[in-house]
């Protein structure tokens, strides 16, 4: 459901000279989803054992340069539509890759994705930017067999995967919030009613 929605919104988001990309729908999954969970959307500091919540969401997605990934955030993500976000995403991503991006673009992450897939990769193991608790891995979006009502048919499927400080989130509340994103995606119109 989520490649047909993004093929006819993405004739619309050209109208308006919008690239739309996938990163979007993903991006206002999880922004959604750490509304409902907020723990994910903190920090730690180790020294003073204690856990920050935040109350904006800054978030941060991986971008591929020659010098390694750099990771920007948007920032008050949540206040963004799907549209803004993907101009954002665009924005952002075009100053890494030119080195134009600011410090300040950088800093104050509260919550991060990285892309396996954008390089081909169907799944990997993302590791967490201190002093975030959370990251969400994605992984490249391919064609599988499933079950669907008994019968085999081919069906897109995107890995996720999510890495979390244990200090923090235990594994079932990680299940929940993976649960949550994947009940957005699979229903993208959840994603612009929210």
């Amino acid at each position: 459901k989520l490649v047909e929605f993004r093929n006819e919104a993405k004739l619309l988001a050209l109208k308006e000279d919008i690239k739309l990309t996938y990163m979007a729908f993903i991006s206002k999954a999880v922004l959604i989803a750490l509304k409902e969970f907020p723990i994910f959307n903190s920090s730690y500091d180790a020294e003073k054992g204690e856990v920050y919540l935040k109350k904006q969401i800054n978030l941060g997605f991986a971008v591929d340069t020659p010098d390694g990934l750099i990771v920007p955030n948007i920032k008050n993500a949540n206040d963004l539509a799907i549209f803004p976000l993907a101009t954002k995403i665009d924005y952002l991503a075009t100053k890494t890759i030119e080195r134009k991006l600011s410090l300040s673009e950088q800093q104050n992450g509260t919550f991060s994705i990285t892309n396996f897939g954008s390089i081909g990769i169907p799944f990997g193991v993302p590791i967490i930017n201190y002093p975030e608790v959370a990251i969400l891995g994605i992984g490249r979006i391919n064609k599988k067999p499933i079950v669907v009502d008994d019968s085999i048919k081919i069906g897109y499927m995107l890995p996720l995967s999510l890495g979390v400080d244990h200090r923090i989130i235990d594994g079932a509340d990680a299940g929940r919030f993976l649960n949550k994103i994947k009940e957005l995606l699979n229903n993208p119109t959840l994603l612009v009613l929210s």
